[in-house]
């Protein structure tokens, strides 16, 4: 076992895998020191992290240990390494030893974040000492179910050779993990399904008063029985996971349905554009259809259950739908949009053949226009959702009229990440990291806007364009304008020196 645990090491060296949880720890720190400008993290300070720290957590980890996940398993897909493998070591050692390697990855994680969160309360000066058994609780909470989705993650990357499917899931978990935490009068469902566990597993509340704000936070007990669907979920992953491998064939894991005779009918090509042909039957569209749904049943919820403070109708719920979406779901769905463009021609020979029937230039800008057509796409069904939530809560006024603006700067800023993803896809030839990428970018948009630069990242002229913040929040049009051009123009070109200026590299 620990040579097989030692070949999975080798594998992994300067791959940059363990820079996806560096950059998912160093997102959720970030995010909490920033959090201490509030004068009542100094009061309640470790109450307070322990109850937004399940929060972050629901949100962020999903999609990173989707990344994380899909880096250790796509490496046996490419190449036909399943053949060699199982010349070397059994099916049941290759698994266990990817289990183990994503153990250790984990218990280091969970450690680290309980570190460095009682480092920032000593540092920050918060009153009083933290409870012990409480912080090792939440340890042990993280572990367990940070752990069972990295199991789900790597048995999803292990069926799909396609990672797009197992990163989509991801991206749709981190959706459904903040949308379980805004229903806890739906506990079956929170615990039923695992991205939800982080909701479930809490353990404090926050006494909260309309006319005074927090009071402050306080230990419940917890009564859900979500305990047993966590080691329910464990036991159903370890199996599961155990039992696809062993059915895992010398080209990977197969459906049996695959195995069928194949049709005589021969293929034929629609008249489509070459790049449309690539997201034909795409699991892309999964992710395109689900993220944008959830986040207004959040939105939603959320208004609904805040009438008493959001009283401007139309707008206060366009801020509950577009707040979490443009800054935590919409960058990494670009992402996956990119990457999977890009997919094919890092493939095999494809460089070869793509670079002889088409001019670098024209290539590029394919690729960043049909992104951009289906970012398009994916704000205009937030838009239809939007009204569909505002007519069914009951609003008689009409539609803003500014919500035409609110897409069109959108669409401008989000083909400027559409450059900045087309770029990294382009350079980095891994599927996953230029989405941990755009997931790491989303939230450093948020930070870059709190402090009024968000002119400075393509990330945060997303969020500003569809005046995610506040929709009554004037924007400088033109320097607006002006920072997407010159985005999507720098971009463009380091595309095209890119490709100009380094030999194709393909792989056998």
């Amino acid at each position: 076992m620990m040579c097989c645990l030692s070949l999975e090491l080798r594998k992994t060296k300067r791959r940059g895998i363990w820079l996806v949880l560096a950059a998912l720890l160093l997102t959720i720190i970030l995010w909490e020191g920033n959090s201490m400008n509030d004068a009542r993290f100094l009061k309640f300070g470790w109450k307070m992290m322990l109850y937004n720290l399940p929060l972050l957590n629901a949100v962020l980890i999903p999609t990173g240990i989707a990344v994380f996940a899909s880096r250790i398993i796509d490496m046996e897909h490419k190449g036909n390494t399943w053949k060699l493998l199982e010349t070397l070591e059994g099916k049941s050692e290759l698994y266990l030893a990817k289990v183990l390697y994503g153990l250790i990855a984990i218990l280091c994680f969970s450690i680290a974040e309980l570190l460095l969160c009682a480092a920032i309360g000593l540092v920050a000066g918060f009153e009083g000492m933290p409870d012990l058994w409480a912080y090792g609780l939440f340890f042990v909470q993280t572990f367990v179910i940070t752990f069972n989705l990295y199991l789900l993650q790597m048995l999803l990357s292990l069926i799909f050779t396609n990672q797009a499917v197992a990163l989509c899931a991801g991206l749709c978990g981190s959706m459904a993990g903040l949308f379980l935490m805004y229903v806890p009068q739906w506990p079956f469902l929170r615990n039923i399904i695992p991205w939800g566990h982080y909701g479930a597993m809490m353990f404090v509340g926050m006494d909260w008063n309309k006319a005074q704000g927090i009071q402050g936070f306080y230990y419940m007990q917890q009564k859900n029985g979500a305990l047993f669907f966590v080691i329910g979920w464990f036991l159903f992953l370890i199996i599961g996971g155990w039992f696809a491998f062993q059915k895992m064939d010398t080209d990977g894991f197969r459906f049996e349905l695959m195995h069928g005779t194949q049709s005589s009918k021969p293929v034929t090509l629609p008249a489509m554009p070459v790049e449309l042909l690539k997201v034909k039957r795409s699991p892309i569209w999964l992710a395109f259809i689900i993220l944008p749904l959830i986040s207004a049943l959040i939105g939603t919820g959320n208004y609904l259950n805040n009438l008493e403070i959001l009283t401007g109708t139309w707008h206060s719920l366009w801020t509950q739908h577009a707040l979490f979406f443009c800054y935590f779901f919409m960058p990494p769905l670009v992402g996956v949009y990119a990457s999977y463009l890009w997919r094919l021609e890092h493939n095999g020979a494809n460089w070869n053949m793509v670079l002889t029937t088409i001019s670098i230039w024209r290539l590029v800008f394919n690729k960043i226009c049909l992104c951009t057509v289906i970012t398009f796409f994916t704000l205009c069904w937030l838009c239809v959702l939007y009204i569909l939530c505002g007519l069914s809560a009951g609003f008689t006024d009409p539609v803003p009229a500014a919500l035409a603006e609110w897409l069109a700067c959108g669409v401008l800023g989000g083909t400027a990440v559409c450059a900045a993803q087309c770029f990294l896809s382009l350079v980095i030839r891994s599927f996953a990291v230029p989405i941990g990428m755009a997931l790491a970018g989303g939230i450093g948009g948020l930070l870059f806007t709190a402090k009024g630069l968000y002119y400075l990242l393509p990330y945060s002229l997303l969020s500003m364009g569809m005046r995610a913040n506040n929709p009554n929040l004037h924007v400088n049009l033109v320097q607006f304008a002006g920072c997407s051009v010159l985005f999507i123009v720098s971009f463009y070109l380091l595309s095209v020196w890119y490709i100009k200026c380094h030999d194709v590299r393909t792989q056998a």
